[in-house]
């Protein structure tokens, strides 16, 4: 059959993946070839280089680990990250294998319906970046979409839900707990139309951590007692087999104990050489999994209220709590959500198949989305052809269409009318006859009924009342609610050299969005250097400090892309532009070269992260963690002691520890480390931010009375009126009691001190004796001796351009140039 929408949808888990179809009104789940609703999201390729999908790859990964890949949706985006299958030699990216998951599920489609599709609608985290989406669309390509626009996850599920819902006003909570992934989204449905108020969610939160704490803290312990084996370990190269057999065990234990207080586990387990062999057996008890799902649960709640609560609504504005994912089957799971002090204590709604209902959502999203570059209606001899405008799917009943007729060789007759007619309607509807006007356009209003996908033949007549041929004759229109513009999850923003950001789009913005902001390059680029390029990383989150967000991509432009060298301190104009799938574009224009870079940005450019530096960072930060707590207990801070708590009921720190434990053999617990150590950081600035936000304010507020006193000695009225502004935003920033946004504009107000400083020429003398007092750190100490004699002449004689040489060539002697000092620190420590 030929289509004009796309009517597929495909839920591409992390554990498992299903594929739907729209029918009318109902969205319909096609079945594997072993007749199951789902398919795992596992590719074996075995020694003859036969590649498998599925279930029997998902098997294979316990018996034959080297040479299969699951869970590889984590690491969708992550830069030069492939599996290597060690049998056949071959190496597949996470965006390849996501592919091979994808033909698949296409060639399910093609064995039960006889369609070869091209077009569908492929689901995401609503927490996904947009590397992650960019990955995504990339592997549905390779898989043979041409066209597969991206939808949210918790979306998908609220329209399966919602779709022909008699209640069309409500606000919904989704929470979708995935295998590997998490996402709650407030959800509104007024009128027919689905808005998502706000969202929150975390990429590495999922079943699959619950079947990993099983592992980690119950049976590899038991199997170390039992056997004596004291090296076994999740990160260790040689145990690996071992481990994956407790986690595929783990996994279907803790499913049975959804029907259970207890599951048994039976394994045949060897040494690691495959020597000696032996048996082991375990009970797992429900409350042990409970308690080792507890911290887990409550960041997933934590996660909710948030939403909730920056949505300006509180638990009791939500009419339900939708379910999605198989961790949602749970019934411990069910009683936490629904325990007021514990959970939300919103009434649950598990009406819908949580394994599917994603995939059927999409299905039916993918309803209203017409598949582009169709071919164009071609009118047999005499006849005539249409093309029409109106939105195959709506919460109106009575929907207007617009069409425009054409004969085979373009012309119009008059005296043509056009007339719609529903024959399966009781009784039967017709539009009446609408006049066709001289350049072929018309329009009418359908009546639609609910419950049913509406068919309309179009009955084209011309002056004497003879019925005339059209192509399409048809039209099909179904009554149901939609998606408005899709929000944007995370801001946008560049992060500069001094660590802050300056924002491109904010967190909320409808999509598609667009912005354009005017930077300045931090270094020079030199036409034809080997070195030099303006780098801006572009940045995914919500700190105002740039290391606390992910980066997403570089904006690069290098020496050899410009026609001449550029000088430091250049303008260039940067432009976002992102679709509703989020899929992004960006150009940047230098003034300086009146020249416009198209693509710039390069959004797979985060490696994976190094085993090494993800423990060194972490020791770092629990030493930080120390800190804080140590000031908190002489300090004392309400704020501080709830945001301690609650590191300590998440088990933040239990998490980084054991992902960093498994980082080096594991990349699926590398990329997750690095994301749970970038919210044990910010948990920690949370805290940090709390106790020392009066030392804050009173910095903000000494160095405004300081740079006031600097811009009045100038008298300048261009510095005046920057520091008016600036003394409007610190304090604005104060009464908003923003750490973060404090920081920034005290860094803006520093800025302009440096500047009006400069002007005066008594920063150049501060730089000067910054760097004589590190005279001993320079390569050269003769020539450091002479330049600093020369200096002191300058400084006596006033000479600033000559200071400023010097300061240049003083520069140049260390190895590591000393950072700038900072004039507030020095005026108050002189």
């Amino acid at each position: 059959m030929t289509r004009t929408t796309v009517d597929f949808g495909i839920d591409l888990g992390t554990t498992n993946s299903a594929v739907a179809v729209l029918r009318g009104v109902e969205a319909e789940v096609i079945k594997n070839n072993e007749d199951a609703d789902t398919t795992p999201s596992a590719v074996w390729i075995d020694k003859r280089d036969k590649l498998r999908v599925g279930r029997a790859a998902k098997e294979r990964s316990e018996s034959d680990p080297d040479n299969t890949a699951a869970e590889f949706k984590l690491r969708m985006g992550t830069a030069q990250e492939t599996v290597r299958f060690a049998a056949s030699g071959r190496e597949l990216t996470p965006p390849q294998l996501s592919a091979e998951v994808l033909k698949s599920l296409r060639a399910d489609v093609a064995q039960r319906l006889g369609e070869d599709i091209e077009a569908a609608v492929v689901t995401v985290p609503a927490a996904f970046d947009m590397s992650s989406c960019e990955a995504t669309r990339a592997a549905a390509e390779a898989a043979g979409l041409r066209f597969a626009p991206l939808l949210q996850e918790p979306t998908a599920a609220a329209l399966a839900y919602g779709y022909q819902a008699a209640d069309e006003n409500a606000r919904w909570l989704v929470y979708d707990l995935g295998g590997g992934t998490f996402d709650a989204a407030v959800i509104q449905l007024r009128d027919g139309e689905f808005t998502v108020l706000n969202h929150r969610g975390d990429n590495y939160l999922g079943g699959k951590l619950i079947d990993w704490r099983i592992v980690e803290e119950l049976l590899i312990p038991a199997v170390r007692t039992e056997f004596g084996l004291p090296d076994l370990a999740r990160g260790s190269a040689r145990w690996r087999p071992v481990v994956n057999k407790l986690k595929l065990h783990a996994e279907k234990a803790k499913i049975a104990l959804s029907r259970g207080n207890s599951a048994d586990i039976e394994i045949d387990l060897d040494d690691g050489t495959g020597r000696h062999r032996f048996e082991f057996y375990y009970e797992l008890q429900r409350a042990d999994v409970e308690r080792l799902a507890e911290p887990l649960l409550t960041r997933s709640v934590n996660l909710c209220r948030k939403a909730i609560e920056e949505a300006h609504l509180g638990s009791g504005d939500i009419a339900k709590l939708i379910l999605v994912g198989g961790p949602t089957l749970s019934p411990y799971l069910r009683e936490h959500l629904t325990d007021p002090e514990r959970g939300l204590g919103i009434p649950l709604d598990f009406s819908q198949d949580p394994m599917t209902v994603v995939a059927r959502g999409a299905a039916i999203f993918a309803g209203t989305q017409r598949i582009p570059g169709g071919s164009a209606p071609v009118a047999v001899a005499g006849g005539f052809t249409v093309q029409l405008e109106y939105p195959p799917v709506g919460p109106d009943r009575e929907p207007l269409v617009i069409g425009v007729i054409a004969g085979a060789d373009g012309t119009v007759p008059a005296g043509l009318n056009v007339e719609l007619v529903n024959s399966a309607a009781r009784p039967p509807w017709r539009s009446g006859k609408v006049p066709v006007g001289e350049n072929g356009a018309f329009q009418t209003y359908l009546f639609a009924e609910t419950g049913t996908a509406n068919t309309f033949e179009i009955e084209l007549t011309d002056a004497t009342g003879t019925r005339r041929e059209l192509s399409p004759n048809t039209l099909s229109y179904t009554v149901g609610a939609v998606e408005t513009q899709p929000p944007l999850i995370h801001s946008l923003s560049v992060g500069l050299a001094d660590n802050s950001t300056v924002k491109l789009i904010e967190r909320g913005a409808p999509l598609p969005a667009r912005a354009r902001k005017r930077l300045r390059t931090a270094a020079a680029v030199h036409r034809g250097g080997r070195t030099g390029l303006i780098r801006i990383p572009v940045l995914e989150g919500e700190h105002a400090r740039a290391d606390r967000n992910r980066i997403i991509g570089r904006l690069d432009i290098t020496a050899d892309q410009i026609e001449r060298s550029v000088p430091e301190g250049s303008e260039i104009e940067v432009t976002l532009e992102i679709d509703a799938s989020r899929m992004m574009v960006a150009r940047a224009y230098l003034p300086y070269l009146d020249t416009e870079f198209e693509n710039v940005v390069d959004l797979r450019t985060e490696s994976l992260p190094d085993p090494a530096e993800l423990r060194r960072e972490t020791d770092l930060e629990l030493q930080r963690l120390a800190d804080v707590r140590a000031r908190h207990k002489s300090v004392g801070n309400p704020t501080s002691e709830l945001l301690l708590m609650r590191i300590d009921d998440e088990q933040t720190v239990t998490d980084v520890q054991q992902l960093v434990d498994a980082a080096a053999s594991d990349p699926d617990a590398a990329v997750a480390a690095a994301q749970r150590l970038r919210d044990l950081r910010a948990a920690i600035d949370e805290a940090e931010d709390e106790l020392m936000w009066p030392s804050l304010v009173v910095r903000a507020q000494e160095m405004l009375g300081y740079v006031r006193r600097a811009v009045d000695d100038v008298g300048d009225d261009i510095y005046r009126r920057q520091y008016d502004q600036l003394d409007v935003s610190v304090r604005e920033a104060i009464d908003s009691r923003a750490p973060d946004l404090l920081r920034q504009r005290t860094g803006e107000l520093n800025s302009l001190w440096r500047r009006v400083l400069d002007h005066t020429g008594e920063l150049q003398v501060i730089i000067f004796e910054r760097l004589a007092r590190d005279r001993n750190e320079m390569l050269d100490l003769h020539q450091a001796d002479e330049l600093i004699e020369e200096g002191r002449t300058a400084v006596r004689a006033g000479e600033i351009n000559r200071l400023r040489m010097i300061n240049t060539r003083l520069r140049a002697l260390f190895a590591e140039p000393p950072a700038e000092p900072d004039p507030f620190s020095t005026i108050r420590s002189a």
